[in-house]
């Protein structure tokens, strides 16, 4: 009886043992899924573009649409393997040669593959927040905020006149963006001046 009574603590001791390594096991895995769930886009708000230009995956900037900011395109999948970001782009935009704000842009075309496939749709809801998009999201417009610690995020979809869906995801810190608003508003004030 004594013996009986041994093996059945022995296998209750057991059990508890395989608990506790299952759920540190679960606890581990998904603690690793969700630091990693994000996307590391390898340069940091306020970065100057020299140190960001020596990083290998930088190409050529855009031409520049004003003196003084520079748009670095990238493809999501170069920078991001993992997140499944085909069809997308990355925008890295410099003012003065600080990283003021990142765009990541579905890249479509008439058939409007991204959107289609709900790409930035879903890696928002992933990596920033959940929102309402209906029973239908693919009939899903308009804009949302999500404020973080240290930066917000701003994920936009509308259909464009010429049929393309216009959907974009923005990152930036309100002071950066403060900059780049200022920035605008100084360029349009030149345009208007200008004009006259």
């Amino acid at each position: 009886m004594n013996s009986t009574s041994n093996n059945f603590n022995l296998d209750i001791r057991s059990k508890n043992k395989m608990k506790i390594i299952f759920k540190t096991f679960l606890l581990y895995f998904l603690l690793q899924n969700f630091v990693i769930a994000a996307c590391d886009f390898k340069a940091d708000f306020g970065e100057k573009k020299n140190i960001f230009e020596t990083k290998n995956f930088v190409g050529r900037p855009f031409p520049m649409e004003h003196v003084g900011l520079e748009v670095f395109p990238i493809l999501a999948n170069d920078v991001c393997p993992n997140e499944r970001l085909e069809d997308v782009g990355i925008e890295y935009r410099f003012l003065f040669d600080e990283l003021i704000a990142i765009n990541l842009v579905a890249l479509n075309d008439d058939r409007n593959l991204p959107s289609e496939k709900l790409t930035l749709m879903n890696y928002v809801k992933k990596n920033y927040g959940d929102f309402d998009t209906t029973n239908n999201p693919l009939a899903y417009n308009g804009f949302e905020v999500f404020e973080k610690t240290n930066f917000f995020v701003v994920y936009q979809r509308e259909s464009g006149e010429d049929g393309i869906m216009n959907e974009e995801i923005y990152i930036s810190t309100p002071a950066l963006d403060e900059k780049l608003g200022k920035f605008y508003a100084d360029k349009e004030m030149e345009m208007i001046q200008n004009s006259q």
